[in-house]
């Protein structure tokens, strides 16, 4: 009797560049998602932290005008002779509040008119749609401005300075439609696949459809935008008190603090360059989160 040789079967060769690479790329959203969370909580950290503890209020003499940043003043002192450092954390918190406003408000509104016009009727659909159309279509920057001075009158509510509220609704007027339009293409993508169509064969009402099935399908895509529209809303919260709209002074604000040292920028650039830094590192957080979440949509998707 013979004996039958066996032959064991080579296992596929793995290249030596692959596996690091592979596990690179499983590790970096994650990775820059952490870094980016970490980022942003260090931001608001010490926007609430700073101006509690600081000796210094935003509106005090602190120390000689224009004096270059010290350990007794991080970032320097303005024009005036306050301190830049409380005011740049002042400032931020009053930024990221409405920042906070603006994107939950834009999202809201911007969702529940997308979320109408893909599961109503084509009527419906299309009033809405044309409407949304015409308002992107239309330069963002005018109606800003029109509502800002429209409602420039109202003055501080609650927490918001004076100035805070009229550019918080200027700019949802004009960003919502972007929301729409990003929700209405998701959701119609959605209404097609087995789940919805299974639903809707159980004779599920459109409500429940909505609320149970689509809306968490759609959460993280709108998540992300949302992610990324805080970026812009605070470009665009910074950008307004170049046109005269926006909180109003003594109170702070990046885009005012970095307005009001632009006339000694080549003398004393810490008081445009320091408020200047903290914005772009609240950028790189937020492009970062915004990154991986970005990745996570991409990899369900796949």
């Amino acid at each position: 009797m013979t004996a039958t040789t066996l032959t064991p079967t080579p296992s596929p060769r793995r290249h030596w560049l692959r596996l690091p690479h592979w596990r690179f790329a499983q590790r970096r959203p994650r990775g820059a998602l952490a870094l980016g969370l970490g980022l942003l909580a260090l931001i608001i950290l010490a926007s609430i932290v700073v101006p509690m503890l600081s000796p210094y209020s935003s509106t005090s003499i602190a120390g000689v005008p224009l004096s270059a940043p010290s350990f007794a003043h991080p970032f320097g002192t303005d024009t005036v002779g306050r301190d830049v450092f409380v005011r740049t954390w002042l400032g931020g918190r009053n930024d990221l509040m409405m920042v906070v406003l603006v994107v939950v408000a834009s999202s809201t509104v911007g969702t529940l008119v997308g979320v109408v016009a893909a599961m109503g009727s084509q009527l419906t659909d299309s009033i809405l749609m044309r409407f949304t159309d015409a308002l992107i279509s239309f330069p963002g920057m005018i109606i800003v401005m029109a509502i800002a001075l429209v409602f420039s009158d109202l003055g501080a509510v609650g927490p918001f300075p004076t100035g805070a509220l009229p550019a918080v609704i200027a700019i949802v007027v004009i960003n919502w439609a972007s929301y729409t339009r990003l929700v209405r293409g998701e959701a119609l993508s959605l209404r097609s696949r087995d789940f919805i169509t299974a639903a809707t064969l159980l004779g599920y009402s459109k409500a429940r459809i909505v609320v149970r099935h689509l809306l968490p399908n759609l959460a993280t895509t709108v998540g992300a935008y949302m992610v990324v529209d805080a970026i812009v809303a605070v470009v665009t919260i910074a950008g307004m008190p170049f046109i005269g709209a926006g909180i109003q002074p003594p109170a702070p604000e990046w885009g005012s603090l970095m307005l009001a040292g632009t006339t000694v920028l080549y003398t004393s650039w810490w008081v445009t360059v320091m408020p200047g830094l903290v914005v772009t590192v609240y950028g790189i957080a937020l492009s970062l989160i915004a990154d991986s979440l970005l990745a996570e949509v991409d990899g369900g998707a796949r």
